[in-house]
């Protein structure tokens, strides 16, 4: 067995190739403290097997969500601390409990963010997440090199082609199935005229989707140049909100007013004055909205009660002012959605394997995991679209493979 791997007698497993000759059963993982704009960086132990369900994966990449931003910012995440954060990773099945039915040692996969809300407790309704504390399933954080992951025969999804990028992959465990259900949830059809606010990285993948699957004419809202650049490269037409009378903008693009709208900013959008103002994108949605259109709501809107884990819950309100005469003038279809990208991840998998997906484009960061202070920064002022953390194992493992031609090294 290769040092470092996770020995038990509960479980079934062989060593992955490659391994370290220095491991001290410790691994770095990215903590919540409880600390506003600072994550820190901690020795934890590797996790082993717990339940006979569970499967531990050896992580190759993991990825910075904008939901881990609300938990940087202070105002979202569990009341207790520390914890680990992180939902988004993929890697190689490292060691398998004696319940796991249809997983294998040394599978890559990629690991889906959330587990039914049956199985654990949570505060959410539909599911308990990875990396969000206790109040949320307890379930740990995937900014790691190992991560347990319970119920894995539902958690992972098997990725049987070695040659995708593991950035069009980390999109899969969340993002892109989000983007992908905000243009459904719209009531989007073949042909639609849409709207997206936030050219963020789920933003961007909004568009993506609505334009992959047959928007007529996607319009990208946002404040920063480089992300409506990107938003353009994809064939959106970008609005720039600071230039003020968004409305107005969109108007002339969309005479008759836009069929669907998504906003995939949530709680922490600002206004036309680049000031925080919660109801901005609603009502603005509203506004621009077309007769019998549709809006969806994937962006975060969850008010939670100071505490030593939500140290700036007060800095979200609980209520929001609604134009709704307007909506219901409209006739407008208003859906709020809290994915869980499950249900999506086959399909968009396959969208990828078959090269007719290419979701990756949103990251421009690659970070070590010591250095999630700076990326979470980057992230954060937007000096980055979206980063990622890469584990150099991987390719230290690469390196160390025979030829596939001759056999050699």
């Amino acid at each position: 067995m290769a040092p470092g791997l996770i020995q038990q007698t509960t479980i079934n497993t062989r060593p992955l190739p490659g391994g370290g000759s220095n491991d001290d059963g410790k691994m770095d993982s990215v903590m919540w403290e409880g600390n506003p704009y600072k994550m820190a960086v901690r020795r934890v132990p590797k996790p082993t097997i717990i339940d006979p369900t569970d499967a531990i994966v050896h992580v190759t990449s993991a990825a910075v969500c904008g939901s881990d931003l609300h938990i940087f910012h202070g105002i979202a995440g569990s009341a207790e601390v520390p914890y680990g954060v992180g939902h988004e990773a993929v890697g190689y099945v490292a060691a398998i409990g004696d319940g796991v039915k249809f997983l294998k040692v040394g599978q890559r996969v990629l690991i889906s963010d959330t587990v039914p809300s049956t199985l654990t407790p949570t505060q959410l309704p539909i599911a308990s997440a990875f990396g969000l504390g206790k109040d949320f399933g307890d379930l740990p954080g995937c900014q790691a090199e190992w991560v347990r992951c319970p119920f894995a025969d539902g958690t992972l999804v098997p990725v049987d082609d070695d040659d995708i990028d593991d950035r069009d992959l980390l999109t899969l465990t969340d993002i892109f199935a989000t983007a992908w259900t905000g243009v459904t949830a719209s009531g989007f059809q073949p042909g639609d005229t849409v709207v997206v606010f936030g050219a963020g990285p789920v933003g961007l993948l909004c568009a993506y989707s609505a334009l992959l699957r047959g928007a007529s004419k996607v319009v990208s809202v946002d404040h920063v140049h480089a992300r409506l650049e990107k938003a353009k490269e994809l064939g959106a037409i970008p609005v720039n909100l600071a230039k003020g009378d968004v409305a107005g903008a969109i108007r002339k693009i969309f005479p008759d007013g836009a069929k669907r709208v998504v906003d995939c900013v949530g709680e922490e959008c600002v206004n036309e004055s680049l000031k925080p103002d919660q109801s901005y994108i609603i009502n603005t949605a509203i506004r621009i909205a077309a007769i019998r259109g549709g809006i969806a709501v994937i962006g975060v809107y969850n008010a939670q009660p100071d505490s030593k884990g939500v140290p700036r819950g007060h800095t979200v309100s609980p209520s929001m002012s609604i134009n709704f005469p307007e909506a219901w003038i409209k006739t407008l279809r208003i859906e709020s959605v809290l994915v869980d990208p499950e249900p999506l991840e086959a399909n968009l998998l396959r969208l990828v394997t078959s090269r007719r997906a290419k979701p990756g484009f949103v990251f421009s960061g690659e970070y070590r995991i010591q250095d999630a202070q700076l990326a979470y920064e980057r992230f954060d002022k937007k000096q980055e679209t979206k980063v990622l953390f890469r584990f150099p194992w991987i390719d230290e493992q690469k390196e160390k493979r025979p030829c596939s031609h001759c056999g050699r090294d």
